[in-house]
């Protein structure tokens, strides 16, 4: 494994339901019309207690243990949130870098709100996460009072939050960047029918919460309350390259 100058990109439009470069996990699937579908869908509906995740398939130097140099990073998505009851949706989905060994937890199907990386014993551990999350529900006792936008570093209580006017159905353009030498983690969602938006950010050292090789991925999850979860394209690069 060798530290180069050479970037890492990789862009995916409309995925394939063999996609090579991915990892699908839980209920995640691929749909007939090339949307990453991370929660299940019944008959035209989203289902209860769904968990899914996806994870580019090879792992990604995120700091070098010889150097200590750490990567930037830049990674865009779109996705829609489409709920029955849109007054009333839960979970949410998130971005996240995680070991390249990671499952979803045992538990985290009891608890949508712990969103496919947590289960209720390991809310408060150490697990070496990073994640951005997209939570539309409002009622577990850890988060918010509000829809939002968050950073989680190890666990599932955000360092920082900003609110998210959730919009039903609507296409929400993502952009999350890390600047390693200032160690600075920035999300902003916007939505582009209106080019409203939200940014959050944070200071995360990622050489001291991750190992040294990651894989990064998106994952959504439903409760008692659903909604579907649908990525229609996702694109990373870094500033190492990936492990093959």
């Amino acid at each position: 494994m060798i530290l180069t100058s050479a970037p890492f990109v990789t862009l995916i439009g409309q995925f394939a339901p063999n996609e090579s470069d991915l990892i699908l996990q839980g209920d995640a699937s691929v749909s007939s019309t090339g949307e990453l579908q991370l929660t299940k869908v019944e008959n035209g509906l989203p289902t209860e207690k769904s968990v899914g995740r996806v994870l580019y398939a090879t792992p990604l130097k995120i700091w070098d243990t010889k150097n200590k140099k750490v990567a930037s990073f830049t990674t865009s998505f779109s996705f829609v949130v489409n709920s029955p009851n849109a007054g009333d949706p839960a979970d949410g989905l998130a971005f996240f870098l995680a070991p390249p060994d990671s499952q979803i937890p045992r538990g985290s199907l009891e608890v949508g709100g712990l969103i496919g990386l947590f289960n209720d014993q390991s809310i408060n551990s150490s697990n070496q996460i990073v994640a951005v999350e997209f939570d539309t529900y409002t009622g577990n006792e850890w988060d918010p009072s509000f829809r939002h936008v968050g950073i989680d570093v190890n666990f599932i209580v955000s360092n920082q939050t900003v609110v998210w006017d959730w919009r039903n159905a609507e296409v929400a353009n993502v952009n999350i960047s890390y600047v390693a030498p200032t160690k600075t983690l920035t999300a902003t969602l916007t939505y582009p029918s209106d080019q409203t938006s939200v940014t959050v950010t944070a200071s995360v050292d990622l050489k001291a919460t991750l190992p040294e090789l990651v894989r990064v991925g998106v994952f959504g999850a439903t409760g008692g309350l659903v909604e579907t979860h649908n990525v229609l394209q996702w694109s990373f690069s870094s500033t190492f390259k990936s492990i093959n």
